[in-house]
């Protein structure tokens, strides 16, 4: 009598618990509340789930990477426009006909454009990280020092971003690379000595002293322009390959969705035929549990 009603104790518990499942699993849309529910279809969601999350991350590094390298092609593309009129003048000045009052008035010129010029250089991100410095992101990339010359002050490091499970790519460029590693002098140094010359009233193009630094001006001007150039088509290489990169990951997002979607979604009509039976079941119990607890010796007696 005893193992009889701890039996039907035993089976409205189940019974009750088993209902109160499938009716959680029918307010959440899901068939896999918790690992046994389906063990395999667990494992494959959470291997899928962990997928889901690195993709997800790979396009937010893609994202970050892309908006940062923008930003730097931006500013060495408005360096290379403030290039291409110091060349200009850099010509027009290179001329016996022009007087020292013009050649002063286009070292002015200069001037505005070498301001501009280092102002690129110094350039930051939206949080306030000088952008050429490499890793001293802190450290203002271009400084006079005491004898006015221009000098770098980060270093030459690459940061690097994961952008896939195998892949990662530079994030930076740095203004030593190219503004300080050309076999000429930089441009920033180069232009401060142009504009010197160009003040001088005692030079003229027809000196050896000014002929020496215009075609100095110009070797330089070259040789940076096609640095900085090298770097807008390196940055344009990699603005492509992080498009179709992050095209290929919001793919495997979108697949992984699906899969964690299909496997522990929902069969409603399964759920629901499967809940009528356990609450039909359950009422069997009950009925049978009423009878059995009424039981006693004195009814056989």
């Amino acid at each position: 009598m005893q193992n009889l009603y701890t039996n039907n104790i035993h089976s409205l518990q189940n019974t009750t618990m088993d209902l109160a499942r499938l009716n959680q699993m029918s307010s959440k849309g899901m068939s896999i509340l918790r690992p046994s529910d389906d063990p395999i279809g667990a494992v494959r969601v959470m291997a899928n789930e962990r997928d889901l999350a690195s993709m997800e991350q790979y396009v937010k590094n893609i994202d970050s990477l892309s908006t940062s390298l923008g930003r730097s092609e931006t500013y060495l593309s408005g360096m290379v426009e403030l290039q291409q009129r110091m060349r200009e003048i850099s010509v027009a000045t290179n001329n016996s006909t022009l007087s020292p009052e013009d050649r002063s008035a286009y070292a002015q010129e200069l001037d505005e454009l070498l301001e501009a010029m280092v102002d690129n250089v110094n350039a930051k991100d939206d949080g306030g990280n000088y952008l050429f410095s490499g890793n001293r992101t802190e450290q203002q990339t271009i400084t006079q020092d005491a004898a006015g010359r221009y000098v770098y002050q980060g270093d030459n490091s690459q940061r690097e971003v994961q952008t896939s499970g195998s892949s990662w790519m530079t994030a930076n460029v740095t203004a030593e690379q190219f503004l300080f590693s050309n076999a000429s002098q930089d441009i920033l140094n180069q232009t401060a000595d142009y504009i010197a010359v160009l003040k001088d009233p005692a030079l003229a193009p027809d000196d050896a002293a000014f002929s020496a630094a215009a075609d100095a001006m110009q070797t330089t001007l070259n040789d940076t322009l096609d640095s900085i150039n090298s770097a807008i088509t390196d940055m344009g290489g990699k603005q492509n390959s992080l498009s179709l990169m992050k095209t290929s990951h919001e793919e495997m997002v979108l697949f992984n969705k699906k899969v964690i979607g299909e496997t522990q979604e929902l069969d409603y009509a399964s759920a629901t035929a499967e809940f009528n039976v356990k609450l039909t079941a359950l009422k069997v119990t009950q009925q049978t549990f009423v009878q059995v607890s009424q039981l006693t010796l004195f009814n056989h007696l």
